[in-house]
């Protein structure tokens, strides 16, 4: 298994696996990016972290975050951190993590924060197990326009 930045050719692929992966759901009405928005992700790698894990060259987990401010001391937020579920408890969200961390200390960024779903308890877990510490809890409301 290798971990590399998400590509261009990568999208359908990641998109398949992010309908697939209940627990990146938004909400009801919107479960996952559209393909259009994968592709602006990928395309803006100053703004983003757009990795995946590659298996004998299928994905199989991917991760995304967004550097929020470049400045020494900054941060970034992650979006999404996705395993597939029989690729999942073998190290993959660990390794994308480790690179997450590898990439943000050379932008000398040391903070990072998630949103997570409550109702999503295995998922809870595994950022407990990280390090990760709840703090403030966020209310959403959604529109689509």
């Amino acid at each position: 298994m290798k971990i590399r930045e998400a590509q261009k050719k990568d999208i359908n692929e990641l998109y398949a696996l992010g309908k697939k992966i209940r627990e990146l759901s938004f909400s009801k009405k919107l479960h996952f990016h559209e393909k259009l928005e994968l592709a602006e992700f990928i395309k803006n790698s100053k703004e983003n972290i757009f990795l995946v894990a590659e298996d004998k060259k299928e994905l199989i987990g991917f991760l995304f975050a967004k550097i929020l401010s470049h400045h020494a001391g900054g941060w970034c937020m992650l979006d999404n951190l996705a395993v597939e579920q029989k690729h999942r408890k073998k190290g993959v969200g660990t390794k994308l993590l480790r690179e997450l961390y590898k990439r943000i200390k050379k932008k000398k960024i040391h903070y990072i924060q998630i949103l997570e779903e409550e109702h999503h308890k295995k998922t809870r877990a595994f950022w407990k197990s990280k390090g990760y510490k709840e703090t403030t809890h966020f209310v959403w409301a959604e529109k689509i326009v």
